[in-house]
């Protein structure tokens, strides 16, 4: 009964601890961007913040669809998410190239190689700083039409979920440790570019299948008890200290790679549960608000500059060489006037959106367009 309820309310609003778990994946990732000395907290947030967004996807399709199973085609879903991931990737990254070309006008630099370099990053899918997400996101939901796993039995479920990051993690333990000739070549770093994208989209259809079998045939719900969840997070902090070196931008999973798989599913469950359980409690408005906007959060924050330049006007101020009090102070300073301006921003950006749907309509393409971004 819990489960067709859930299923219900799926067609007619959002689920507040699911936006609120996108939007404290955002914050954890803005965190991490702003602290230079990589802290305890961003080596812990690491641990999920990527991976929540892609086990919140699988979650969505286990109580949108149901017994029915996904029936949308890759072609369906790409049609689907043609304005919602598409045509954002492409305005956010064009938006991020003139911001890249107004920094180096005002800082010093080679407008020229950054112009083809950013370029390169976008053509190949790789994406200007923080906008990989994007096309990884579209290729993993395509790879989950194109499997449909609740069609799966019982021991392809497990082959796949324990298989799959094995072969991902032995890719990337010799990915890390291969030295690749005539790497300034512009055929090697196409094919380099490829190969992450491909590589961190098969790792998000992980997570998202993760979070699709866990929702669909589990009940997670269950450990919504705080003891368990305090538990789970401990758990959670613990092994993310096992491999602190993590980058998953350059497929560099850390000094041990399967941490980073088994981590991210469970600290992303027991974020989720946490703010499941907090959302009967307390008001989650705030994270709500930096999930159901995230997407321009992270395609704004770090590509347009904003996040670098406050961190170099802090470091102006206090330089820090350890994290001490003094220099997490100084951080949370800057991460709050970097949110005031992203509100302002978001705040401009709906301004935008309303008027050009007053003016033209829901259903004009162009309105279409920008009501994603």
């Amino acid at each position: 009964m819990e489960q067709q309820a859930v299923e219900v309310r799926m067609g007619q609003t959002h689920l507040g601890f699911v936006d609120a778990a996108k939007g404290l994946g955002m914050l954890a990732i803005i965190w991490g961007h702003m602290d230079y000395l990589w802290s305890t907290s961003s080596v812990w947030f690491s641990s999920f913040k990527i991976a929540v967004f892609y086990v919140v996807v699988g979650l969505l399709k286990a109580y949108r669809y149901g017994e029915r199973g996904q029936r949308d085609s890759c072609a369906q879903v790409m049609k689907k998410r043609w304005y919602s991931l598409v045509i954002p990737y492409g305005v956010f990254s064009a938006l991020a190239i003139l911001a890249h070309l107004a920094f180096l006008t005002i800082h010093g630099g080679s407008r020229l190689a950054a112009l083809k370099g950013d370029v390169i990053l976008t053509v190949t899918l790789r994406g200007v700083a923080t906008l990989w997400f994007l096309p990884t996101l579209l290729i993993a939901e395509l790879l989950f039409a194109a499997v449909r796993p609740e069609g799966w039995s019982a021991a392809k479920r497990i082959l796949v979920c324990v298989l799959a990051p094995a072969i991902l993690c032995v890719i990337g333990y010799f990915y890390q440790g291969m030295d690749i000739p005539g790497a300034d070549r512009l055929w090697v770093q196409v094919v380099r570019n490829l190969f992450i994208v491909l590589a961190k989209s098969v790792s998000g259809f992980w997570f998202m299948l993760c979070g699709y079998l866990l929702y669909r045939r589990g009940k997670p719900q269950r450990l919504g008890r705080l003891p368990v969840l305090a538990v789970l997070l401990a758990v959670n902090l613990g092994l993310s200290l096992l491999s602190p070196d993590l980058d998953f931008n350059s497929f560099k999973l850390g000094a041990f790679a399967p941490v980073f798989y088994l981590n991210g599913v469970l600290g992303s469950v027991a974020v989720l549960e946490l703010l499941r359980w907090l959302e009967a409690r307390i008001s989650l408005r705030p994270l709500i608000w930096c999930g159901r906007h995230s997407m321009f959060l992270m395609a704004t924050h770090l590509p347009w500059q904003i996040a670098p330049e406050l961190v170099m006007l802090g470091k102006r101020f206090y330089l820090a060489q350890t994290p001490t009090a003094p220099y997490f102070l100084m951080m949370l300073a800057e991460f709050a006037v970097l949110m005031l301006i992203e509100a302002a921003l978001v705040w401009c950006k709906e301004k935008v959106k309303a008027a050009m749907t007053g003016r033209w309509g829901k259903e004009r393409p162009i309105c279409k367009a920008v009501k994603y971004l």
